[in-house]
């Protein structure tokens, strides 16, 4: 479950970056499409911080690296924070989902290199 997660969890941080990034483009051009963009830019930050936590923590477990854990603090401080401002909603957002997705690839990085080197220690 948490390899999968780790998979999956850059990903939604990424897909959540874009979406900030061309939801004003959007909005712009289409202004009935507002609520639905804040719904859904809702539900992507939970699903973002909720694979995030799930992901980091079972990595965490097998490579001990801090700095993906302190990315992962500060992506959810950034992501959670941006809900009480309107002024760094924008760009809380889409530093909170880049945060997110970097402590992603790197602690998929790190679970890699774990089971690399566990998986050479057994075939010696």
């Amino acid at each position: 479950m948490s390899a999968r997660l780790s998979k999956i969890g850059p990903w939604v941080s990424v897909v959540c970056a874009i979406h900030c990034m061309i939801s004003p483009i959007v909005l712009g051009l289409i202004p009935m499409i507002h609520s639905k963009s804040e719904m859904l830019e809702d539900v992507l930050i939970a699903v973002s911080i909720i694979i995030g936590i799930l992901s980091i923590a079972g990595g965490y477990r097998e490579h001990r690296r801090v700095i993906v854990v302190a990315m992962l603090i500060v992506s959810v401080a950034l992501l959670a924070g941006s809900q009480f401002s309107e002024r760094f909603e924008e760009s809380g957002v889409i530093g909170g989902a880049l945060v997110m997705a970097g402590a992603q690839f790197l602690n998929l990085r790190y679970q890699k290199r774990c089971c690399a080197h566990e998986h050479e220690l057994a075939v010696r």
